[in-house]
């Protein structure tokens, strides 16, 4: 069973109003054919936060250098602390440059070598200024205690050369041209969602599964 197309969208209309002079963080929205999804469970290097047993999943597509997703990544942590039943899936979306590219490898070598603190240097790599490359997420991953020198080795393997693909194809797939672009259940949303859209979009996506609606 997915969530009714119609019962988001309702969710969202009334929230989606007071941003309309934000043309490019305006999202457009629409169904996503549930075989692309399957692409998801199989995507190496994406992060997954909040619930182990989760009744609704958010998954943003960002890239480190966008200045909407700067402003929506304040929104995960009070999102998991107050939606106990959330699971918020973050996916390295490097599309703004090769900037963006060497910060993913390092970001994606610190996911997996501190998964459990890789929520703070998502904050603190959004907290900095200027432009956020390799250097920046290098020296944001060691103030969190990783290992520099394993940084720089897994960066540079083809394991994560692989996942960087993956998550590329997959954004294709789905038709993401902007960053940040979000699932919620088969919705997608290409473009900048308020804390105030997510919370309507989760509480859509759970109005549906007790209605039973498809």
């Amino acid at each position: 069973m997915q969530p009714s197309r119609r019962l988001v969208l309702a969710g969202l209309a009334g929230t989606l109003a007071l941003h309309r002079a934000e043309a490019q963080g305006r999202p457009e929205f629409y169904p996503i054919p549930v075989e692309l999804l399957s692409g998801l469970d199989r995507l190496n290097g994406r992060v997954s936060l909040g619930s182990t047993n989760p009744d609704v999943t958010i998954v943003e597509f960002f890239d480190y250098n966008c200045g909407f997703c700067r402003r929506t990544a304040r929104d995960v942590r009070p999102l998991i602390q107050s939606e106990k039943g959330l699971r918020f899936v973050l996916v390295n979306y490097a599309v703004l440059g090769l900037p963006s590219i060497m910060a993913t490898r390092v970001a994606l070598a610190f996911s997996r070598q501190k998964a459990e603190r890789y929520l703070d240097f998502h904050e603190r790599m959004f907290a900095q200024g200027g432009v956020r490359d390799a250097e920046m997420a290098l020296e944001v991953a060691a103030k969190l205690g990783a290992n520099r020198s394993k940084l720089i080795e897994d960066a540079d393997s083809d394991a994560v050369t692989a996942a960087m693909k993956a998550a590329a194809s997959l954004g294709e797939n789905l038709a993401f041209q902007a960053t940040p672009s979000f699932l919620v259940g088969r919705e997608g949303f290409s473009g900048a969602l308020t804390l105030e859209q997510k919370r309507a979009a989760i509480r859509a996506f759970r109005q549906c599964e007790k209605a039973s609606c498809a």
